[in-house]
């Protein structure tokens, strides 16, 4: 409840702000129709969800293939190639998204995303949806993004992610921002009241 996916569907141009701008790249994207807004997204953005978002009557090739469909784009085979060497999924295109683990599922949700070899992707509790041990598959994948240069914006309550993985932290709460620093001085050194108490009740656990 204090805004964090509401947020990022603002700045991923899903929802837009009733006040204020959003540039990206010195446009402000705030003034798009919902046109240009969606063909902005599709060719800059990936989006992966909690709750995965696949489409159950398609494969995972044509699941993650989906996003260049619609952009009117023939696949780069060995992008394609690499991308799902990368997240282990090369041996499940031609499967099912029912017949997947929901981690796999999220590794072709990520697959996805990737597959427009965007600039930036939103991730919304990426981990929610998943088992402790399948969190730890996902995020290792976030981790190998994250070291070949990906921007990655993650929507998340584990904090494991936000301190080993991540390079700046912003904290919010009630639809507003407490405290934001780099990932190191966050952790080691938070200044705020709040998110010391936040912190300090984490590291209880």
């Amino acid at each position: 409840g204090s805004g964090k996916s509401t947020l990022l569907q603002i700045l991923g141009g899903l929802d837009r702000p009733t006040s204020g701008k959003i540039s990206i790249n010195g446009a402000a994207i705030e003034d798009y129709s919902d046109e240009k807004m969606a063909i902005f997204r599709r060719r800059h953005m990936g989006f992966v969800f909690q709750q995965f978002n696949l489409l159950d009557e398609y494969t995972v090739l044509n699941n993650i293939l989906m996003p260049l469909k619609l952009d009117g784009k023939k696949p780069d085979k060995q992008f394609l190639e690499e991308i799902t060497a990368l997240l282990g999924i090369a041996d499940k295109l031609k499967k099912y998204p029912g017949e997947l683990s929901g981690g796999q599922q999220q590794r072709v949700a990520i697959a996805r995303a990737l597959a427009t070899n965007p600039e930036i992707i939103y991730f919304d509790e990426p981990t929610s949806a998943l088992d402790p041990e399948l969190i730890g598959e996902v995020l290792n994948v976030m981790r190998q993004l994250a070291e070949e240069g990906m921007t990655m914006l993650v929507v998340t309550h584990e904090m494991n992610f936000a301190r080993h993985v991540s390079n700046r932290v912003v904290f919010m709460e009630g639809g507003r921002i407490i405290e934001q620093n780099s990932a190191q001085e966050f952790f080691a050194h938070p200044k705020e009241a709040r998110t010391q108490e936040f912190l300090a009740k984490i590291n209880q656990r």
